[in-house]
């Protein structure tokens, strides 16, 4: 069980971290979706994936933070790259990882490329890529 938020607000705090290195790695703008997540199941949830349907049909996949940030991280890798940066963003990606173990709580941030205007139908895939469960409009 749980919330998502599509799109995230892009002011809210937490995501100011995956901004900074965003821009600091002269990387494009993404979409963010945050996830408040209630395991009550018995299997770990990862957050696999998140497919976002919108009105005119477009399917948008959101997957982890952690997979934006290792391709940012790049930037800064290869000789004459930026050591100190390129750690940072491995501290970041393994504090975005997300491993919810059952009868845990926790909030799981996500990335997509392209920009999402409208929402019809969320799809969410909390354990792996065959598992999907449709999420429900709050507001």
């Amino acid at each position: 069980m749980g919330t998502i938020q599509v799109p995230a607000n892009i002011k809210d705090p937490r995501l100011e971290p995956y901004g900074d290195y965003r821009r600091l790695a002269d990387a494009r703008p993404i979409t963010y979706l945050i996830a408040q997540v209630d395991n009550q199941s018995d299997d770990t949830i990862n957050m696999y994936e998140v497919v976002v349907v919108t009105n005119d049909g477009q399917q948008i996949e959101a997957t982890s933070i952690s997979n934006y940030v290792d391709t940012w991280r790049d930037a800064f890798a290869g000789e004459g790259g930026d050591a100190r940066n390129y750690n940072r963003g491995i501290e970041l990606s393994n504090s975005s990882n997300f491993y919810l173990l059952p009868g845990a709580k926790g909030t799981a941030f996500l990335g997509a490329k392209e920009p999402i205007t409208t929402v019809k139908r969320v799809f969410v895939y909390p354990a792996g890529a065959f598992d999907r469960v449709e999420a429900k409009r709050t507001r």
